[in-house]
């Protein structure tokens, strides 16, 4: 197996650990982006009984016909359209509000929950290491770094599969209906795979690189706020404004 993709597992399976206390509240947070998903395939299902069962004479679908009036036409027909407007209306609304907040709760708990590890790591580390990385580089992952656990969960392995479930049920009723259109739409699949694949590696450089200025912006402006006395002491703000930019 490449290091590459042993990083990457090993990686995934630390965070899966990590989250593992959670895992509750991230089945919640997937159950509801799939119904968000069922509730945004239903939203235009109301237009449709209007214009071909209302105004024109196509059967209702099965599934809905136990719900329907027994009148196949006319105002109780159009009222019964107006209720599932509703309905699917107030679902999407009612599962929007809960999804918001499970999302924020286990959001924020992953969030204290990895700092809370990060900090006593950094505790139990050597002196000769805080000495060599300095202490601002510690807080600044503290701080900055550990949002990753979120940007993994549920910024990335839970879209995922929402994302792979609503993909194959698109390609399921495309084919259903044409299966060379079907063929046609995921034609440019294994284009977008190469490009992921052929930009990961410069992405990622670029983004350790950021990361590492960021650290370096952070000591800086904690070095000299810290000292903010003898900086104004000896006049040295151009220095470590200088120095910020560096």
């Amino acid at each position: 197996m490449p290091a590459t993709s042993y990083n990457q597992l090993t990686l995934y399976r630390r965070v899966l650990l990590q989250a593992r206390p959670y895992w509750l509240h991230l089945l919640g947070t997937l159950v509801l982006s799939l119904v968000s998903t069922a509730l945004a395939l239903l939203a235009p299902l109301p237009m449709k009984l209007a214009v071909d069962s209302v105004i024109g004479s196509q059967p209702i679908p099965g599934f809905l016909r136990p719900l329907a009036p027994r009148a196949g036409s006319g105002t109780p027909l159009l009222l019964f359209v107006v209720g599932v407007l509703l309905a699917i209306t107030l679902l999407r609304q009612v599962q929007g509000v809960v999804s918001g907040v499970l999302y924020t709760y286990t959001s924020e708990a992953l969030l204290q929950d990895f700092r809370a590890k990060l900090f006593q790591h950094v505790q139990r580390l050597s002196l000769s290491y805080h000495d060599n990385k300095g202490i601002s580089d510690s807080s600044y992952r503290i701080q900055y770094d550990s949002p990753c656990v979120q940007a993994l969960t549920l910024g990335s392995i839970l879209p995922m599969v929402t994302s792979s479930v609503t993909l194959v049920g698109m390609i399921f009723v495309i084919a259903r209906m044409d299966w060379q259109l079907a063929l046609v739409a995921l034609g440019v699949s294994p284009f977008l795979f190469a490009l992921s694949r052929i930009f990961r590696r410069p992405l990622r450089r670029r983004w350790k690189e950021v990361k590492k200025l960021d650290s370096s912006a952070i000591s800086v402006v904690n070095e000299t706020l810290s000292a903010i006395r003898v900086v104004k002491a000896f006049g040295r703000e151009t220095h470590e404004h200088d120095r910020f930019l560096d």
